[in-house]
């Protein structure tokens, strides 16, 4: 299952990082990845195969004039002068708690931005458990840690503050039976939690918990009526701006469940009610939009919002990759009005392919989703099994190589690759076959 020029490349990449560590200080920012091989220069992402990365080696080794002058942003510059103010503050004796308490939150503001979240997280750990007693700044200082442990994929200890940072909000901050929007982000958070664990219905009991503190943000429990849903009513009194993330979230799980219908109603409330300024939808919900409709087989509709956002996007992005891989889907829905037109899916399908190659690498999984979808379509429509192999096996060696199962014929990915080969060569030996493939 191992490919013994991925083995070579890792062996180069932990050079590269060896040296860049080593052959100048500026060099802060520079992350590989060995799963993903990319690496970050200067947050410019570029993706490394064997060849090019040679030609990275030379770009950045064999001119020493990059490593001669030191590249600070304006970020690191800002962080460096607020960790000297808070050596000032102890240096002239001013010890007091107000003053070190500022300067520690100014310290941590310029930290998370920086994205350093170890750094933050002692930052935020010694303001917690040194500067902050009142209930207010105890939720927040929770809620912070729990939004740190959690981008440091600290899971349990991040749901650990998220749930105390609740009960401080509902015990302590907040009178009782009314809505606020923190209790509200607190329920969203550990609902994204739970979700990211695939504990669907854990998840959504959690959003739908954040939904109404969200809507009715302010109001008493007493105070609400159905004249609060009212559109009329709704633009008097807008709802809090994080309804729509927590409706989104709510979205995602139930495309996940499935349920296509409802995840569309609650992003076509979006549209409806919450786009700030009476904007057009963007990309995001366009997408999302057209996803729903797509899995519904409302293939045209779908087919209008993948285009818009098309036209705006940069086409030789992920973005265009993705949005052409579901064009392919729409061309090859047999439910159309012309009952699919595999030319144009193979088409998109293809674009598609050479995008996710160039950008993501030759065994990422999108890159197997695609080369799928193509050998169904090239059995169903085109009758052309042996093509039709060629695609499912590359897809196949893709999935086996980044199954995560101890036998990888556990993996459900790779007992559908298996199934559609099958059925692929089951029908190679009829003399007119119909193909039942699935993608």
């Amino acid at each position: 299952k191992c490919n013994p020029n991925i083995v070579n490349l890792t062996h180069l990449s932990v050079s590269c990082v060896y040296q860049l560590k080593h052959s100048g200080k500026m060099i802060r920012r520079g992350i590989l990845s060995l799963s993903s091989r990319t690496f970050l220069w200067h947050e410019n992402p570029k993706v490394i195969t064997s060849k090019r990365f040679v030609i990275l080696h030379h770009r950045f080794f064999s001119s020493g004039s990059i490593f001669e002058a030191e590249i600070v942003s304006p970020l690191e510059k800002d962080l460096k002068k607020a960790l000297k103010n808070h050596e000032q503050i102890f240096l002239v004796g001013a010890t007091q708690k107000k003053d070190i308490q500022e300067s520690l939150e100014t310290i941590r503001r310029f930290q998370y931005r920086m994205e350093k979240w170890e750094e933050t997280l002692k930052t935020e750990e010694e303001l917690h458990n040194d500067h902050y007693y009142s209930a207010l700044d105890m939720a927040e200082s929770h809620n912070r840690l729990g939004i740190l442990h959690e981008n440091l994929q600290n899971y349990s200890k991040s749901r650990s503050h998220f749930e105390a940072s609740l009960r401080y909000y509902k015990n302590e901050v907040h009178p009782p039976n009314i809505f606020h929007a923190e209790i509200g982000e607190a329920c969203n958070h550990l609902g994204a939690l739970a979700g990211s664990e695939f504990e669907l219905e854990l998840a959504m009991q959690w959003l739908q918990r954040s939904e109404p503190h969200f809507r009715h943000h302010g109001k008493s429990m007493f105070e609400i009526s159905d004249d609060d849903e009212d559109e009329q009513n709704q633009k008097k009194d807008p709802p809090h701006p994080e309804l729509r993330k927590c409706l989104e979230n709510q979205g995602q799980i139930l495309r996940f469940l499935q349920k296509h219908r409802e995840a569309l109603d609650l992003y076509l409330e979006i549209e409806k009610n919450l786009l700030l300024d009476n904007k057009e939808p963007d990309r995001d919900l366009k997408l999302d939009m057209a996803d729903c409709l797509l899995a519904l087989r409302r293939s045209k509709e779908a087919e209008k919002l993948y285009i818009s956002v098309l036209e705006e996007t940069d086409l030789e992005s992920l973005t265009a990759a993705a949005i052409h891989h579901q064009l392919g889907l729409v061309d090859a829905d047999p439910s159309s009005d012309e009952g699919g037109d595999g030319t144009l899916a193979l088409m998109n399908f293809e674009i598609a392919l050479t995008l996710r190659k160039r950008l993501l690498g030759e065994t990422h999984l999108n890159v197997a989703k695609t080369l799928t979808a193509m050998g169904v379509v090239k059995h169903v429509f085109k009758k052309d099994p042996a093509a039709a192999l060629t695609d499912l096996r590359e897809a196949l060696i893709i999935y086996r190589t980044n199954s995560e199962f101890e036998n990888d014929e556990d993996d459900p990915e790779v007992k559908k690759i298996l199934k559609n080969i099958s059925l692929v060569q089951k029908d190679m030996k009829k003399p007119s076959f119909q193909s039942s493939a699935e993608h």
